[in-house]
């Protein structure tokens, strides 16, 4: 029996679903090789498989409302008449976004992906500067390109859109592309789809914050699941609970659906190489008298008189060292504890 190449679209419990020469297949993961490579399987891997079962031939349906009661098509993924398979083999990762649990085990959330679009709403839920340079962090530190989308911005006044053009403006200016966007008012959303074409996108972001909504948007029929912000604690309610590859409907490209994050652990890194993650911190950090500044309060700081100056946004800056702080309170075995 030959092997062929998938694609994970979709991975939930202990199965996937694969993408492979025009079908989907149910696939298992060779015990074998998931204890030889120590990973697990995520959405967006390349893969090798063998079919083991092909569906069995379904027997002519009876006519309209002949069906006896609990005899209703199952749409739980409409996966029962998928072909079984096992893969075989993973094929090298070229990108993978991580996050990084403590205490826990590392968290592919996508793999083979080429940007990724943190979205965060500007109200309802709560908007938040600090998620999105920790997500940017994390794509730096993964080598993927981050693309910002504003959400719900017609929920915002005029005062109010002229601060958040403001936020615009200080990651644009340091080289993160950015785009408002309505998914309710279907504001942005064509520049949004244009920015999705020819690539494999992964969609992240809180709960709540319209993620889903801009894609139903973005793709006519394609009905993800959407939800309200709770009115109890102002956070969003989860209506993605797996991670999904979904194809764009003018056929030249990918983007992934991901999970609400209400966190983005960047554990993995220390204190020192937390500028590398704030560009623009790392280029006035060459001017630093000690290599090893950490820009908190050590003489001669290049990057604090850049702050002084307006050089380095106040907000981004606070950030950074709100992480460093996060990682220097870190206890050495917490570090330790996520690794394998």
């Amino acid at each position: 029996m030959a092997r062929q190449q998938g694609t994970v679209i979709k991975v939930v419990g202990g199965k996937s679903l694969v993408a492979s020469e025009g079908r989907v297949v149910r696939c298992d993961l060779r015990a074998r090789i998931h204890r030889k490579l120590g990973k697990r399987l995520a959405v967006g891997d390349e893969v090798e498989l063998l079919i083991t079962e092909e569906p069995a031939p379904q027997e002519p349906s009876e006519a309209p409302g002949d069906e006896a009661p609990g005899d209703e098509a199952s749409d739980e993924e409409g996966d029962e008449q998928l072909p079984e398979g096992v893969i075989e083999k993973i094929l090298p990762r070229r990108s993978a976004l991580r996050r990084v649990r403590d205490f826990k085990r590392d968290q592919i959330v996508c793999a083979n992906v080429d940007r990724v679009f943190v979205v965060t709403a500007v109200l309802d839920p709560p908007y938040k500067r600090n998620f999105i340079d920790r997500v940017i962090v994390g794509c730096e530190r993964d080598g993927l390109e981050p693309f910002l989308v504003f959400n719900k911005v017609d929920l915002a006044d005029d005062a109010y859109a002229e601060l958040i053009a403001a936020d615009v403006r200080v990651y644009t200016e340091i080289g993160y592309p950015a785009l408002c966007v309505s998914a309710s008012a279907g504001f942005g959303t064509d520049q949004l789809a244009e920015a999705f074409r020819g690539r494999i996108s992964a969609v992240v972001g809180p709960s709540g914050v319209g993620k889903s909504t801009l894609l139903n948007e973005i793709c006519p029929g394609l009905n993800l699941r959407t939800g309200a912000v709770s009115e109890h604690d102002g956070r969003g309610r989860h209506t993605t609970t797996a991670a999904e590859l979904i194809p764009l409907p003018s056929g030249d490209g990918y983007v992934v659906d991901t999970p609400g994050l209400r966190g983005f652990g960047l554990w993995d890194l220390a204190p020192g190489d937390v500028a590398r993650g704030f560009r623009e911190i790392s280029e006035v950090a060459a001017g630093c008298k000690f290599r090893n500044c950490l820009h908190k309060s050590e003489p001669s700081c290049a990057v604090r008189l850049a702050l002084e100056e307006g050089e380095v946004d106040e907000e981004r800056f606070e950030s950074y060292l709100r992480l460093v702080e996060e990682l220097e309170s870190a206890p050495e075995h917490r570090q330790a504890s996520r690794r394998r």
